[in-house]
């Protein structure tokens, strides 16, 4: 079974591996997660925000900081 990435409570799936960072990869996975509406950017607990840490993306504006 694969192992859960979790942060403060909140379980996502690691099934995918991360890419290098500044790899093509990575900067095509942080730009579309970026660009998901919604309230993820005010919220630690949502999935997407704990997965753009994971891939250590950069943060957007209006995005809350650790």
């Amino acid at each position: 079974m694969k192992k859960k990435y979790s942060y403060r409570g909140v379980r996502v799936s690691s099934k995918v591996r991360v890419g290098a960072k500044n790899s093509k990869r990575q900067k095509s996975y942080c730009a579309r997660s970026g660009a998901i509406r919604g309230s993820w950017k005010t919220n630690k607990k949502s999935a997407n925000w704990v997965q753009r840490r994971r891939w250590k993306c950069g943060y957007v504006p209006g995005e809350v900081r650790e």
